[in-house]
């Protein structure tokens, strides 16, 4: 959920925010009784008709790409940033881009490879300081054979800011009254232009630069990056471990798989590997994050087929 204050769009009209919740808890219980009225029970072993919010659906589903708002660069410019919920809670969607995935069907940066569940701002398409305020960016994304649309525009409403991301994105949104702003980390090195096998284990190593904020608290800085304390480590040592680099696939013919995904910065730097399984050209981005607030930033990696050809016969096996 976007946390935009005061209004909603509407059609081409503007509604309360108030109004629209009320509106839309009045539309889901009409539909929920339409659903339970109208519709067939599936059969034993297959999938539902309808969708269902309340189902875990492990596969099957549609991916509803997402307008997350836009915000104001120095220079004039904005940045339109996008997302997506992937609906599955376990299938990565490969949506090549195209008429299945893109922007009137031109490529603009968006992923190719969706991974399951909410991946808010994913990235953001930069337009200048002229872009028309009632032109709209639309995103269509065709998977599993269902078709939906983001309709992205510089509606005012839809203005946000690093102080909205952060809160989205939801982690260290409160900071003490004597702790100073959180400015996103810098990327200062990550491998451009890499070359690795298939099946050979390549090593991605990036510097981040941070500001020092959020200040480290023992154990927090974990519980926030979903990464345990070692040990051995002390009781009394605080560890920032909130900031780190979380890395996905973002193109590619192939699935990279990282080890590990998510990386502690130590000592500035952050140092992950990462295989593929097939020869290609695959874009990886990686995420510097510092609490709730990040830096997106992509890695191009060409993979060539093993010069042990039983090597790849049975990395094709896998």
């Amino acid at each position: 959920m976007i946390l935009i204050p005061g209004t909603r769009r509407a059609g081409k009209g503007i509604v309360p925010s108030h109004l629209a919740s009320w509106a839309a808890v009045g539309l889901v219980l009409v539909a929920q009784a339409l659903v339970s009225a109208q519709a067939p029970s599936a059969a034993p072993g297959s999938a539902p008709d309808v969708y269902s919010n309340t189902v875990r659906y492990a596969r099957g589903q549609s991916v509803q790409p997402v307008f997350e708002g836009w915000s104001r660069n120095p220079d004039g410019s904005f940045d339109m940033w996008f997302g997506y919920l992937n609906r599955n809670y376990e299938e990565r969607l490969n949506v090549r881009v195209g008429s299945d995935n893109g922007f009137n069907g031109e490529d603009m940066g968006q992923p190719e490879f969706f991974e399951p569940r909410r991946q808010q701002f994913a990235f953001k398409i930069n337009v200048p300081s002229t872009f028309p305020k009632d032109r709209d960016l639309v995103w269509t994304v065709k998977a599993n054979g269902v078709t939906l649309r983001a309709y992205g525009s510089l509606w005012p409403v839809w203005e946000i800011d690093q102080h909205t991301i952060s809160a989205n994105r939801g982690s260290r949104t409160a900071v003490d009254f004597d702790e100073p702003p959180n400015e996103a980390p810098r990327v200062v090195d990550a491998p451009q232009g890499a070359t690795t096998e298939v099946g050979k284990a390549l090593t991605l190593a990036v510097s981040i630069a941070d500001d020092g904020n959020p200040k480290p608290r023992a154990d927090r800085g974990a519980r926030v990056a979903g990464i345990k304390r070692p040990p051995t480590a002390p009781d009394e040592l605080p560890l920032n471990q909130s900031l780190r680099v979380s890395w996905i696939q973002w193109r590619g013919p192939g699935i990279a798989v990282f080890d590990p995904r998510v990386v502690r910065v130590a000592e500035g730097r952050a140092t992950t590997k990462v295989t593929f399984d097939k020869p290609g050209v695959y874009v990886l981005r990686g995420f510097a994050e510092d609490a709730s607030i990040h830096t997106p930033f992509d890695v191009r990696v060409t993979v060539v087929a093993p010069t042990n050809q039983n090597e790849y016969a049975s990395a094709q096996l896998k």
